[in-house]
């Protein structure tokens, strides 16, 4: 079967590295990656063109406007049907917000980029996968779903729980179906996701970790490509608990 990987937003340093290592794997030739971004960086441009084991086909779309998800969606379908793989990491910079600063419309943008933009590609996709029952699909939360989240992240946290919602919705509806719809919750890690933060928070977070340090990205792709593997043909509705022992469940 041919293998697609949808991965939205495949720029950031997470994507960047998932994309690597799918590269890097002994990936049969069919392999073909659909690389959703919404700006492009010399960074991303630069890792694409390295790329020699897989063919990739890039997609531009901002995910909080449903008609360039729309677009993005019918792109897709016209060029390879349906995605075997659906890898979700589309968010925005990280940025504090306590419950008195309220941002109803920074909310909704993430809810449209994060949460939304997932239900119209797993409603546009989820039925072919269903159809010849085999499907990966796995969604970026955060290690504050599986525990007491901090104090100021408002937004991030009704954004990321909507998300879990959403999944555990999709993979009671499709487990049955071949389909393996699973989420990883990981603890703080160092990328351009924080570049909007105090570091002497990012500094703080390592220092409480029982590891003591932050997660690597190198970290979160094993357990990444876990999720997307044939290997992972029996786990699903899980959120894999990435936190290094900080949340125990």
């Amino acid at each position: 079967m041919e293998r697609v990987y949808l991965i939205t937003g495949a720029s950031s340093d997470i994507g960047m590295a998932y994309i690597n290592s799918l590269n890097a794997a002994n990936q049969p030739d069919e392999t073909k990656v659909i690389a959703h971004y919404r700006s492009m960086s010399a960074e991303f441009e630069s890792l694409i063109s390295a790329m020699k084991n897989i063919s990739i086909e890039l997609v531009q779309a901002d995910l909080s406007r449903p008609q360039e998800v729309m677009n993005m969606v019918e792109i897709i379908k016209q060029k390879y049907s349906h995605p075997t793989h659906i890898l979700h990491l589309a968010a925005g910079k990280f940025k504090h917000m306590r419950i008195r600063d309220f941002d109803g419309e920074r909310t909704r943008h993430e809810m449209e980029t994060q949460v939304y933009s997932l239900a119209e590609l797993l409603k546009a996709f989820i039925p072919a996968m269903a159809k010849e029952r085999f499907g990966r699909v796995a969604v970026m939360l955060t290690a504050y779903t599986v525990g007491v989240p901090p104090k100021f992240v408002t937004d991030y946290s009704i954004c990321k729980h909507a998300l879990l919602g959403l999944m555990k919705a999709a993979a009671a509806e499709y487990c049955d179906k071949g389909i393996c719809i699973n989420a990883v919750s990981p603890s703080m890690m160092e990328t351009k996701f924080l570049s909007d933060i105090d570091s002497r928070i990012v500094e703080m977070t390592a220092n409480q970790s029982p590891l003591g340090r932050n997660m690597s990205v190198d970290e979160i792709i094993a357990g990444i490509r876990f999720l997307m593997s044939e290997e992972n043909s029996y786990m699903c509705g899980i959120n894999l608990n990435l936190s290094g022992g900080e949340t125990l469940v």
